[in-house]
Parts: C-alpha cells; sequence; structure tokens
C-alpha cells in the first residue's frame, strides 16, 4: 500500500499576525482588527487570549483559503439559516436517534 500526496494549492499560511490577516477573506478582516484591537488595548494584555485569537483566525484564514468556494457557500447557507430562507435539518442527536444509536 502506498500513501498518495495530497499538495496543497496553496502555500501554508504562516502563523503570524500580519500573514493570517492578509489571507483572510476581505468580509473577515474588520472582524479580526476589531477583536485584536480589544486584546491589545487593556489595560494587561492577556497573552493567552491572543495566542487563542491567533490560532482561531488562523484556522479560519486556512479554510478559507484552501476552499474559497466552501467558505463561501457555508456563509450563504448560515445566513439562509439565519433569516428563515431555509429551515435547519434535523439535529445530530435526532439522526443517531433514528440509527439507533444511544449516547
Amino acid at each position: 500500500m502506498t500513501v498518495q500526496r495530497h499538495d496543497s494549492p496553496h502555500p501554508p499560511i504562516e502563523r503570524t499576525f500580519t500573514a493570517v490577516r492578509a489571507a483572510l477573506p476581505s468580509a473577515n478582516v474588520a472582524a479580526f482588527d476589531a477583536e485584536l484591537e480589544e486584546i491589545t488595548h487593556a489595560p494587561v494584555v492577556n497573552l493567552a487570549a491572543l495566542d487563542d485569537f491567533l490560532s482561531s483566525w488562523w484556522r479560519i484564514a486556512t479554510r478559507a483559503t484552501a476552499d474559497p468556494s466552501d467558505w463561501h457557500r457555508m456563509h450563504r447557507e448560515a445566513e439562509q439559516l439565519r433569516s428563515g430562507a431555509r429551515t435547519a435539518g434535523p439535529t445530530l442527536a435526532e439522526v443517531l436517534a433514528r440509527r439507533g444509536v444511544q449516547r
């Protein structure tokens, strides 16, 4: 058995504030800036919160860059659910119950 290599069409995003911000979809940049401003302008900067901030935005940038069309589709569907234009499907618990899986 051999392992197939799956090269990413996009280079990996460096886990730095500048690289993550540059890789974000334009719709997310303002939220990134606002959250960073809030964390860094506190009387005492919480380094754990700053690290969590960078980690979570890095994951967003990585996912959005890996498949931009999927990222946009996810946001369109979320907006449809929020607006009521689309009804939510069954919950995970409902699907598992139908399959006889008990948790």
